[in-house]
C-alpha cells in the first residue's frame, strides 16, 4: 500500500468544512446529475418512438431496478462507511481488506440478483401491474437490462471508494464516461437502427460495461493507494458482518423504495382504470413524474454521498465539532437548493412535462397536475436523507433503519393504501409529500438526541 500521510488525506480532518463540502460534493453532484439527465434522455426518447407504452414498460421495470440498486448499496455503502472509518483511524491494512471484501461481495451478489431474475421476471412484473398490453415491453426491457447486472452492482458500489481515498474528480469522472455513452448508444440503437425499448436497454448495459472498464482501472494504477489484491479477497466473517451491517440502513430504504413503488404502480392501476385515464397512462404519468423528480433528487443523493466520506472520517478521528459542522452546512444547502426546485416546479410543470407527452394531451394533463401534488413536500427530503448520511456515516444503522423505514413502510405504505379510497387517482400522489413531511420531522427529532450525546470538541 502506498503512503497515507499526504495531503488528501490529512486535509478531511484539517480543511475548513465548506470548502471540503465542495471539493468531496460538487464532482459526486454533477455525475449524478448528469446521471438523472441520461435517464430523462432515455424517457425521451422511449415517448418519442415508441409512446407512452414504453415509458409505462420502463416505470413497471422499476421496482427491479431499485433492488438492483438496493444489493450495490449493501455492500457498496457499508463497505465505504467501514473503509472510511478505518481511514480515519489509520487502520490502513483493514481498509483494504473492506474494499476488497466490498468487491467479492457485490461480485456475489449480482450473480444472485441474476439468477432470481431469470426465474421471476414474468410473474414479478405482473405482480407489479403490467398489463396485457404493457407486459411486453416492461418484459423486453428488464430481459436485456439483467443481463448487465454485474455491472450495475460493481459500479456505483466501487466507485464510492474512489472517493473516499480522495479521488471526488477521478469518481465523478468514471460515472461521466458512462452517462454520455448511455446517451450516445440511446440515439444511435433507438433513432437510428429503431431497437424501440429494446434499444434502450441495449443502450443502458453497453454504457455500464465501459464504465466499469474505467472504474476497475483505477484500483491497478501504480498511485493508487489500496488496490485490487487477490491476498485481501479471502472472506473474513467480522468485516463481512460489519459491511452488511452498515449498509442495511440504506440499503433497506432502497428495498422499500422498491416495495413501495410496486404498491404505487398497483395503486395507480387501480385508481387510473376508476379514472377517465385508465391504468396504463397513469403508470406513464408516474414514469414521466419520476424522471424528473430524479432530476432533483440524484444531485441531492450525489450531494450527501459527497458529505459521507467527511462525517466518517471526522467521526472516526472524534473530530466532533467538525461533525457538527458538516451537517449544518449540508442542511442550509440542501434545504435552500430544494425551495427553489419546489418553486420551479409549481410554475414550470406544464414546460417540464411537455417534452415526454408532446402529441398525447392526457398525458401531459395528467402528469402537470400530478407533478406539483407528488413534490408538494420537496424541500423536507433533504432534511431526511441528511439525518439518515448521518447515522449510517457515524457507524449507527439502528437509527438510520427506523428513520428509513419510517418514510418508505411505516407512513407511506399506509397512506398509499388510506388516502386514495378517499381523493382516489389523485390521493396516490398525495402520500408522497406528507410522508417526506413526517419523516423529516422524525429525522430532526434522532438528530438532536444524538446531538446531546456528542462532546463539542
Amino acid at each position: 500500500m502506498s503512503d497515507f500521510s499526504n495531503a488528501r488525506f490529512n486535509s478531511i480532518g484539517t480543511q475548513s468544512i465548506p470548502k471540503l463540502i465542495l471539493q468531496f460534493s460538487v464532482p459526486s453532484i454533477i455525475s449524478m446529475s448528469v446521471e438523472s439527465l441520461y435517464n430523462v434522455v432515455d424517457r425521451f426518447f422511449v415517448a418519442e418512438e415508441v409512446g407512452y407504452l414504453g415509458i409505462t414498460g420502463i416505470t413497471l421495470c422499476f421496482p427491479i431496478s431499485l433492488f438492483i440498486m438496493a444489493m450495490s448499496i449493501l455492500i457498496g455503502i457499508g463497505g465505504n462507511i467501514l473503509f472510511s472509518l478505518k481511514l480515519g483511524q489509520k487502520k490502513h491494512r483493514q481498509a483494504a481488506m473492506i474494499l476488497n471484501h466490498s468487491l467479492v461481495l457485490l461480485t456475489i451478489v449480482s450473480i444472485i440478483v441474476f439468477a432470481l431474475g431469470q426465474i421471476f421476471l414474468e410473474p414479478l412484473l405482473k405482480v407489479f401491474g403490467a398489463s396485457e398490453v404493457t407486459l411486453p415491453y416492461a418484459k423486453t426491457y428488464m430481459s436485456i437490462i439483467l443481463l448487465g447486472v454485474f455491472f450495475q452492482t460493481i459500479n456505483p458500489g466501487m466507485n464510492n471508494f474512489i472517493r473516499s481515498m480522495g479521488h471526488p474528480k477521478t469518481a465523478m469522472f468514471r460515472m461521466l464516461i458512462g452517462a454520455f455513452c448511455n446517451v450516445f448508444f440511446d440515439w444511435l440503437f433507438i433513432v437510428k437502427f429503431h431497437w424501440g425499448i429494446a434499444g434502450a436497454a441495449w443502450a443502458t448495459i453497453l454504457s455500464q460495461f465501459i464504465s466499469f472498464l474505467f472504474i476497475i482501472w483505477f484500483f491497478f494504477r501504480k498511485n493508487t493507494p489500496i488496490k485490487i489484491q487477490a491476498r485481501f479477497m479471502h472472506l473474513q466473517f467480522p468485516f463481512v458482518r460489519r459491511i452488511l451491517i452498515l449498509g442495511f440502513p440504506m440499503s433497506m430504504m432502497q428495498v422499500c423504495n422498491s416495495l413501495m413503488n410496486v404498491i404505487l404502480n398497483r395503486s395507480l392501476a387501480t385508481y387510473g382504470n376508476q379514472s377517465t385515464y385508465g391504468g396504463d397512462l397513469a403508470i406513464s404519468a408516474f414514469g414521466v413524474i419520476n424522471s424528473i423528480a430524479m432530476m432533483i433528487i440524484m444531485p441531492l443523493l450525489g450531494f450527501v454521498q459527497g458529505m459521507q466520506p467527511i462525517l466518517g472520517y471526522n467521526y472516526g478521528a472524534k473530530y466532533y465539532t467538525r461533525v457538527k459542522s458538516t451537517v449544518n452546512y449540508a442542511f442550509i444547502l440542501a434545504v435552500s437548493f430544494l425551495t427553489v426546485a419546489w418553486i420551479l416546479i409549481q410554475i414550470f410543470a406544464p414546460y417540464l412535462i411537455q417534452p415526454f407527452a408532446s402529441e398525447n394531451k392526457e398525458l401531459q394533463e395528467l402528469a402537470t397536475s400530478s407533478i406539483r401534488i407528488f413534490l408538494l413536500g420537496l424541500p423536507a427530503i433533504g432534511v431526511g436523507m441528511i439525518c439518515g448520511t448521518f447515522f449510517q456515516a457515524t457507524g449507527k444503522p439502528g437509527r438510520s433503519i427506523i428513520l428509513n423505514m419510517s418514510r418508505q413502510v411505516l407512513i407511506l405504505i399506509p397512506l398509499l393504501l388510506i388516502i386514495p379510497n378517499f381523493y382516489g387517482l389523485s390521493g396516490v400522489f398525495m402520500a408522497a409529500p406528507i410522508s417526506d413531511v413526517l419523516a423529516a420531522l422524525l429525522g430532526l427529532f434522532l438528530l438532536s438526541k444524538e446531538w446531546k450525546k456528542m462532546p463539542n470538541q
